[in-house]
C-alpha cells in the first residue's frame, strides 16, 4: 500500500496549513467515496507567487511551479476533508488545469505535467489520473494557474 503521507513529507512540503477559500465557495465537496476539490491556485502564506500570464509576464518554468503548488494546496485541503488521513485515498480520477496564458502560448501541457508528476510521485502506483489542460485569457486575483480536482477515497 501506497504511503502518500509519508512520500508528502520526503518531497518536503507542508499539507497541514490548507489555504482558505477567497469567495463564497466550499473548499470541498464529498459524495458517497468521491472528494471533489474546488480551484487551487498557487498560494502560499496567503499570497499568489505566481501572477500574470504565462507567456507575457512569466514562463513556462514557472508556469510548472504554479501547477506544482496549485497541487500541493489541493493536498492539504484534501488532507483537510479527510481529517488528516490522507492514506485513505485511493486515487486521483481527474485533474483540470487551467493556465492564465498568452494566445500565442501552446504549452499547457507541460504546464499540467508540474501536477500530474507530482502526483505520480506522491500516489506511485496509483497516480494514473485522466486530466484536461486548458488556456484562459485570466484567472482570479491574476493568479497563473488553477487547479480542480476529483479524487476516491
Amino acid at each position: 500500500m501506497v504511503d502518500i503521507i509519508k512520500n508528502i513529507k520526503k518531497l518536503g512540503f507542508d499539507i497541514s496549513n490548507p489555504t482558505l477559500p477567497i469567495a463564497n465557495y466550499s473548499p470541498f465537496i464529498i459524495s458517497n467515496k468521491l472528494i471533489f476539490i474546488s480551484g487551487q491556485v498557487p498560494f502560499k502564506n496567503n499570497v499568489i507567487l505566481f501572477r500574470g500570464k504565462i507567456g507575457k509576464d512569466l514562463d513556462l518554468d514557472s508556469g510548472i511551479k504554479a501547477a506544482e503548488l496549485c497541487f500541493i494546496n489541493t493536498l492539504s485541503i484534501l488532507n483537510f476533508a479527510l481529517d488528516g488521513n490522507l492514506n485513505k485515498v485511493k486515487r486521483c480520477l481527474k485533474l483540470g488545469v487551467y493556465v492564465n496564458s498568452t494566445d500565442n502560448f501552446y504549452e499547457q501541457p507541460m504546464i499540467a505535467d508540474g501536477a500530474s508528476n507530482l502526483l505520480r510521485k506522491i500516489f506511485e502506483e496509483n497516480g494514473d489520473h485522466t486530466r484536461i489542460a486548458v488556456s484562459t485569457n485570466s484567472l482570479p486575483k491574476n493568479a497563473s494557474v488553477e487547479i480542480d480536482s476529483v479524487f476516491e477515497f
